[in-house]
């Protein structure tokens, strides 16, 4: 039958226009300034601080996180300070931001309030998003 042979090779490519447009829709689909590459955060992102107090004696966790990465700034750090006693449970937790970005290859300065006096803490790096040279320039 002529008509069969005409109908199977329509149906193949309906088939493959739907999945192209599965697999673009899929890709299109990832949030902006997502990690594009399958490298942790712990490679890129790295957190060096120290515990101290302010000018009115009440504890604060402060230092420096660095950008290894060299292509993309390290956008929205928050970050965890959490209280830890002397069996190192929590007894505190509190959120603090890195203000601005960390460039590429840098380094920029935070200072959080710590969540309460205590004889050690944990400074963990809660959320950020990469953000390459050029985005968001309006």
């Amino acid at each position: 039958m002529p008509g069969t042979v005409h109908v199977v090779p329509a149906r193949r490519s309906v088939l493959r226009a739907g999945m192209v447009a599965a697999l673009l829709f899929l890709l299109g689909s990832r949030p902006i300034g997502a990690q594009v590459s399958g490298r942790p955060a712990e490679t890129d992102l790295r957190i060096q601080w120290s515990p101290s107090e302010d000018r009115r004696g009440r504890p604060i966790v402060s230092g420096y996180i660095y950008n290894q990465r060299a292509g993309s700034y390290a956008a929205g750090v928050r970050l965890r300070v959490e209280a830890l006693d002397a069996t190192g449970q929590v007894v505190g937790s509190t959120i603090g931001y890195v203000l601005g970005d960390v460039p590429p290859s840098n380094r920029s300065y935070f200072e959080v309030k710590a969540p309460a006096k205590s004889p050690s803490y944990r400074v963990t790096i809660e959320s950020f998003a990469w953000r390459a040279y050029g985005a968001g320039g309006g």
